[in-house]
């Protein structure tokens, strides 16, 4: 009897003692989830799974590893068997809202955050995921007006929705008018998002824009000359990929088929293809390098004729019909971005910007500070070198615009702004007005 008593007395101890082992070897890994060292805590937590596979408390801290480290289908996974293997508490369902949220499954986040609020009414963070997420992907109004676009807009006024009520899509559309000095334009589109993953996209945008030109005398080149636009019908279609978590790549087409300004009866057809390669240096993780190369095939204005135009080598000196010679056109830049802390900046080097051989080069330039969570600032300068083949040959352009953008609630974001515009011929200045509302509706 004695013999049994010691047995049974050594069989408690060792189980006592292996649950002690157990839970320290928790706390451990909890230890170095809190301190940050995830590769060590994923290590320690994967050996502890796989001696025992139905311990939920192991899942979930497993998955908030994966989590922090942006491994999100494999954070969801854990946290989907701690749910199986009985954990059903707020703190798991919040975990797996944020995570469906960042995978962009929108319909599912929200039902997570739903459950952890049946199990704690009274859950504050979850509360507020849910308002956020309903403002985030429900109706919301943008409006402009001004110029915001650090370009030659002098004066323009935008109003754009967005709907994103739909699972891994984002919805656009809008209407704006602009006077950008040389010409005026009215636009309409419609744009879409679908994010085949949560940082790689396909995107579609359809456009209609019409154009009207100035006749200021100040103006040199002609306004409009002879292959100008009148009506602009636009697709694009635009593919993103991460090929790395360091290396990206992005491939855009776009087709559009102008009539012309003085025969609108003809019509061109016009292709652009624009890649862009966008790397990460991994020595220097502030720091974005970005590779931008454009083609664009169009008319050639020095040998495309317009119907009624001036046409030297005809008996009656116009052109009796319009005849389109095209050209392919391109160019290669360069783009650095630096982000640290509460700074971002960025330089670009863009020679032949538009395209048409009017620019020989441009800089693009911009400074920004966050100076609150509520309250960022931005400076914004261009500068353009006209090329030998512009009417301003081998003069300069420069834009400077200074803005500043504040949070007034969750709903709720206000933008002003001044701009300064100095082109051949014309100084210009002018402000913007910026409001973006997040209404709700919808989700």
């Amino acid at each position: 009897m004695r013999i049994l008593a010691v047995l049974l007395l050594m069989a408690a101890l060792f189980v006592t003692s292996g649950v002690v082992f157990a839970e320290s070897a928790l706390q451990r890994a909890q230890r170095l989830y809190d301190e940050g060292r995830y590769s060590e805590a994923e290590r320690l937590l994967k050996e502890l799974v796989r001696k025992e596979p139905r311990k939920a408390e192991y899942r979930h801290l497993l998955g908030d590893v994966y989590k922090r480290e942006g491994k999100l289908n494999r954070a969801l996974a854990e946290y989907q068997k701690a749910l199986e293997l009985g954990r059903k508490d707020a703190e798991l369902y919040k975990s797996m809202g944020t995570v469906s949220k960042w995978l962009k499954n929108y319909s599912a986040a929200r039902a997570y955050y739903q459950k952890a609020l049946k199990i704690r009414p009274n859950d504050r963070e979850a509360k507020e995921d849910l308002e956020d997420l309903k403002l985030k992907r429900g109706v919301r109004l943008f409006a402009w007006m001004g110029g915001w676009e650090p370009d030659y807009t002098k004066e323009s006024y935008e109003l754009m929705l967005f709907y994103g009520g739909v699972d891994r899509l984002d919805l656009y559309g809008g209407y704006s008018w602009s006077d950008q000095i040389y010409y005026e334009r009215d636009k309409i589109y419609a744009k879409g998002y679908y994010f085949y993953d949560p940082r790689s996209y396909i995107k579609l945008y359809v456009a209609k824009k019409d154009y009207d030109y100035p006749t200021d005398p100040t103006l040199k080149k002609p306004n409009p000359d002879s292959n100008a636009y009148d009506e602009v019908p636009t697709i694009e279609v635009e593919g993103v990929y991460w090929f790395r978590d360091d290396l990206r790549g992005t491939l855009i087409y776009e087709f559009f088929r102008p009539t012309f300004f003085y025969d609108k009866d003809s019509t061109a057809s016009n292709h652009k293809i624009t890649g862009e390669l966008y790397y990460l240096p991994p020595a220097h993780k502030h720091l974005k390098l970005k590779l931008v190369y454009a083609v664009l095939r169009d008319p050639d204005p020095d040998t495309t004729e317009i119907k009624g135009r001036d046409n030297p080598n005809t008996a009656l000196g116009v052109a009796t019909k319009t005849s389109v010679d095209y050209r392919t056109t391109s160019l290669l830049g360069g783009v650095v971005e630096y982000e640290r802390d509460r700074w971002s900046a960025e330089l670009k080097l863009i020679p032949n910007r538009d395209l048409d051989n009017s620019y020989s080069y441009s800089i693009l330039a911009n400074l920004g500070y966050r100076f609150t969570d509520r309250l960022r600032g931005r400076l914004d300068y261009v500068f353009d070198k006209y090329s030998s083949d512009s009417s301003y040959a081998h003069q300069e352009a420069n834009v400077y615009m200074a803005s500043c953008f504040y949070k007034l609630d969750r709903a709720t974001d206000v933008g002003v702004g001044l701009k300064h515009i100095d082109i051949p011929a014309r100084t210009e200045n002018t402000g913007f007005l910026y409001l973006s509302w997040r209404t709700g509706i919808g989700f």
